[in-house]
């Protein structure tokens, strides 16, 4: 990949960022724009995107770096939702900005683009201000937006839910690590309770973080790269 499609990609990345609340603000973002850059790179390596004629799928950052996108040309406007400004992303970079144009179809595209969005590879610390009534209202969020799921409470002794998209047994939570059902193969958002302090780690997708964050109760988050001790009765948003 060239330095210039590299350092497009992490402007995109970096985008993302701009639409969780607080994330210029580093009293309630308290990590950093380069460590969420890098988890948000993560969703550019999943090969996702399917090339018509073919029969594999290429990563975002394969598409961007050789010229495939919609064939739609770029919006005069910002784009006013992650899922447009990854799209937007794929028409300004690479062999498309000198010529090149490889199509792929915008609804197949735009539909893949946000199943990127949400597969649960992201991982975060947050620190928030009442965690049963937290929990609730990520359980809430995951009932209306049909996300799956799996919530690691202190309360339940660490013990394994069955799949939330499925019912399956699921595997041993692993802190830190994707999960994946054995099953129905969805990827489970999973946020797990911390003991000492009143927090949470989360495995999650970028629109669970987003709807997640977006909550009042979360004080304080941060990528895992840059843990920092959570401060009880830490600042307000």
């Amino acid at each position: 990949m060239s330095d210039r499609a590299d350092r497009h990609l992490d402007a995109v990345a970096l985008g993302l960022g701009k639409f969780l609340r607080g994330f210029d603000n580093p009293s309630v973002h308290t990590g950093s724009p380069e460590h969420f850059t890098r988890e948000a790179r993560k969703l550019m390596t999943i090969a996702a995107l399917q090339v018509p004629g073919q029969s594999r799928a290429i990563t975002y950052a394969e598409a961007a770096a050789t010229g495939y996108g919609p064939p739609a040309p770029a919006p005069a406007r910002a784009p006013d939702s992650p899922l447009a400004l990854l799209l937007l992303g794929l028409t300004v970079t690479g062999p498309r900005a000198h010529g090149a144009r490889f199509e792929l179809p915008l609804e197949p595209l735009r539909k893949e683009v946000a199943a990127l969005l949400r597969v649960p590879v992201l991982l975060f610390y947050l620190q928030v201000s009442d965690r049963e009534l937290f929990f609730r209202e990520l359980e809430a969020i995951a009932r209306r937006d049909a996300f799956p799921l799996w919530p690691v409470t202190a309360e339940d002794g660490g013990t394994p839910l069955p799949c939330p998209a499925c019912g399956a047994p699921m595997p041993p939570d692993r802190a830190g690590i994707s999960v994946r059902c054995p099953a129905c193969r969805a990827g489970i958002e999973r946020v797990r309770s911390l003991p000492m302090v009143p927090g949470a780690a989360a495995t999650v997708s970028y629109e669970f973080l987003r709807r997640m964050v977006a909550l009042p109760l979360v004080t304080q988050y941060q990528e895992e790269g840059t843990i920092q001790p959570l401060q009880t009765g830490g600042p307000k948003p």
